[in-house]
């Protein structure tokens, strides 16, 4: 009798949208998000840090990156693969990594505070995994959170 041969199989799920850097560019890849995740049978308690996080930095890429101009695209790309929900978002904004903010003095009273900061912040607590790079003149944020029985 031959042994049977174990192979650990990785399943991949995705999605590439094109949106524009506008609040309903955001709106758009929110959508998108909660098309994917709900397809997926990924509950709504698991996807809201996930959408949370993609609209701050969406956000931040529209209020900062893309201010001053006329017109701009964001990539954003949704992939599930072994239990986890990962978002990666690119743009080719001024180079920013958001990794690099020191975190915020989250125990000084608010009105002693610098405004900003804490969308940043929020990714970096709600999600298992953020990584950044900036390669060919373009901003990656890649960042993940595990769903399902993989939590």
């Amino acid at each position: 009798m031959a042994a049977a041969l174990t192979r650990t199989m990785t399943t991949i799920d995705s999605s590439t949208h094109r949106v524009a850097a506008t609040a309903g560019g955001v709106r758009k890849a929110a959508d998108a998000l909660a098309r994917f995740a709900k397809a997926r049978r990924i509950t709504p308690d698991e996807a809201w840090p996930v959408q949370l996080a993609l609209n701050e930095w969406l956000t931040n890429i529209v209020e900062h990156a893309y201010r001053d101009r006329r017109t701009g695209v964001i990539d954003v790309s949704y992939l599930l693969t072994d239990g986890a929900l990962s978002v990666t978002v690119i743009d080719d904004g001024p180079e920013f990594d958001p990794l690099s903010l020191p975190p915020p003095d989250t125990d000084e009273p608010i009105e002693n505070r610098q405004p900003g900061g804490l969308g940043v912040h929020f990714i970096r607590q709600l999600m298992d995994s953020v990584e950044y790079s900036r390669t060919e003149g373009r901003n990656t944020l890649v960042f993940s959170k595990k769903v399902g029985s993989s939590k």
